[in-house]
């Protein structure tokens, strides 16, 4: 049940990927300098996590083994590291609830009345991720200080860029012409095989190119999960809050 919440719940913020407000048709600016450091520098304005926002309606598939299940969710996010995912049957009856910051994860199962607890470390040590990796899924560029942007260039509009954040090993494939990742490959030594992220359908939203299709595949649990917003709020100004149910289990992700 914990992996499959936290994929789940990575899957939710690949979500956040296809917002479908105020959707108009695409346009591309390309720059007459299409070296990696300027795209560089123009993706990374276009970090769909550099505000706070509010999914108020999404439609999840989740495929394990050729069972498909599908739920309704919710996901509200308190820049710079605060997530609540809300999970939903397709009756409405809430499920779980999911927290995350950057110190911890907490996986409220309503169903079953436990409460999953642990740490970044926690959910690094298990999982091989944790949470710095989850601006990726937004179609996000993140990278840390060892990064050069400026070792290749563009071909044909395309940029492949191979990099570590925080342990974890990302390739990412840039569109030069729209300025935005439409894939993604992770990978680690907890990792036997990749998590593979692929984002399309791009719109515009308040200034940020966004896509509209998202897909989580991750291989080597035969876990693929699409996402579908219906109604999302961005940029948002809410808060971010996570009340425990009373009575719960308690159980440790260790």
């Amino acid at each position: 049940m914990q992996k499959v919440a936290i994929i789940l719940f990575l899957g939710i913020l690949a979500g956040a990927c296809s917002v479908s407000r105020k959707m108009r048709s695409e346009k591309y600016h390309v720059a007459g300098d299409t070296d990696s450091g300027n795209v560089y520098e123009r993706v990374i304005k276009q970090n769909f996590t550099s505000s706070s926002f509010f999914i108020q309606k999404a439609e999840i598939e989740l495929i394990a083994q050729n069972d498909k299940k599908k739920f309704l969710g919710s996901i509200k996010f308190k820049y710079p590291d605060k997530f609540l995912v809300s999970l939903k049957s397709r009756t409405g009856i809430e499920g779980a609830r999911i927290y995350i910051n950057k110190d911890s994860v907490i996986v409220n199962d309503r169903i079953n009345k436990k409460i999953y607890l642990g740490t970044s470390m926690d959910l690094k040590r298990k999982f091989g991720l944790n949470q710095s990796i989850i601006p990726l899924i937004f179609g996000d560029i993140v990278v840390d200080n060892r990064f050069n942007a400026e070792e290749s260039k563009c071909v044909d509009n395309k940029l492949r860029v191979d990099c570590n954040v925080r342990g974890v090993t990302v390739s990412y494939n840039i569109d030069c012409k729209r300025n935005k990742i439409t894939k993604i490959k992770l990978g680690n030594n907890y990792l036997k095989e990749n998590i593979n992220i692929s984002c399309s359908n791009f719109i515009y939203l308040n200034g940020s190119l966004i896509p509209r299709s998202i897909e989580v595949d991750d291989i080597q649990d035969d876990i693929k999960i699409r996402i579908k917003i219906i109604k999302t709020d961005y940029p948002w100004n809410g808060d971010v809050r996570f009340v425990p149910g009373k009575g719960y289990e308690i159980i440790e992700i260790i």
